[in-house]
């Protein structure tokens, strides 16, 4: 099953596997494989599998919202789990076997649990080799909650780390700035910081600040996830605005997750509003919770969203 939609309160919901297309049979899967590894594969005469490496939510709707998707679905989806990585470098090997765009897709699974919560089940291969589980359940009004289980199974990561980064590619909002509780500096107070203030706005990574940075941070000349900024965030949630709505992420945990921003993640209007999470000292065939919540109604100020991050703390601590 590539697709399961969940519908309670004010939300519509679509979550989606890495395969496209209704799912892929095994034999389908291993033709693909083969046809890659000759070099004869070609996605374009495979339309239907255009999606193919997007996983997570594709769908996201509010009945008090405009009739219109959130995400940018006409290829991808949000919540997607993107990329594994480590000092070496990064992988999308979360979304395609080898790595790479238009190669057949990493397995996945997606089980229905009951009306509100399905199961997203990812199998990164080698030389990674890392599961990883996570339970989306639809809460009325207007949130989603989830369970996220990582088990590496292989200790084929460089150093003693691993990360782990989640994109979500927004549809053409307003204003492509999320919005975050930090200090400008260790001296300063916590107030309301907006990601993109800082010029140029290029991609950026904002980090706890009870956490040590990783031995080669900050790298501003490389890829996204080491280009870690001065600012330090001081509570595990941000916001976005989109036309009438806000779009909030909250987490439960601070430590080793990182916030990050790709003003043209997924294309010249469209923003991604990502994170990502860095488990220290990783050890093979330990599991590894993390979990968070989606907020999604409409936009009525800062302190609501913060209102709405101690509600939810309150309620499932």
């Amino acid at each position: 099953m590539a697709s399961e939609f969940l519908v309670d309160g004010d939300l519509f919901v679509e979550v989606v596997d890495n395969t496209d297309g209704g799912g892929i049979p095994p034999k389908r899967l291993q033709t693909l494989s083969q046809a890659h590894q000759d070099g004869s594969f070609d996605s374009t005469a495979f339309p239907f599998e255009r999606s193919n490496g997007y996983n997570g939510v594709r769908q996201l709707y509010s009945r008090r919202g405009p009739q219109e998707n959130i995400f940018r679905s006409g290829w991808g989806s949000s919540l997607n789990f993107e990329f594994i990585f480590d000092v070496s470098g990064a992988a999308m090997t979360p979304r395609w076997i080898d790595g790479k765009n238009g190669s057949p897709p990493t397995p996945s699974q997606l089980t229905r649990l009951n009306d509100n919560s399905v199961r997203l089940e990812t199998f990164v291969p080698e030389p990674h080799h890392v599961d990883v589980s996570t339970i989306f359940t639809l809460i009325s009004p207007h949130y989603i909650n989830w369970e996220t289980t990582i088990v590496a199974r292989s200790d084929a990561f460089e150093e003693d780390w691993l990360g782990l980064f989640w994109a979500s590619y927004i549809h053409a909002p307003e204003n492509k700035t999320t919005y975050f509780l930090g200090r400008r500096n260790k001296n300063r107070l916590i107030e309301w910081i907006e990601s993109l203030e800082e010029s140029p706005p290029n991609p950026r990574v904002f980090a706890s600040e009870i956490d040590p940075l990783l031995s080669i941070e900050p790298d501003p000349n490389g890829r996204l996830f080491h280009n870690i900024r001065p600012i330090r965030y001081a509570v595990p949630m941000f916001y976005g605005r989109w036309r009438n709505m806000m779009l909030a992420m909250m987490f439960k945990s601070k430590a080793d997750l990182r916030f990050a921003i790709q003003p043209t993640g997924g294309g010249l209007k469209n923003p991604a509003w990502d994170f990502a999470l860095v488990i220290r000292n990783c050890e093979v065939l330990k599991p590894y919770h993390f979990s968070g919540c989606v907020v999604f109604k409409p936009f009525v100020s800062s302190e609501d969203a913060w209102r709405e991050y101690r509600r939810w703390i309150e309620t499932t601590t």
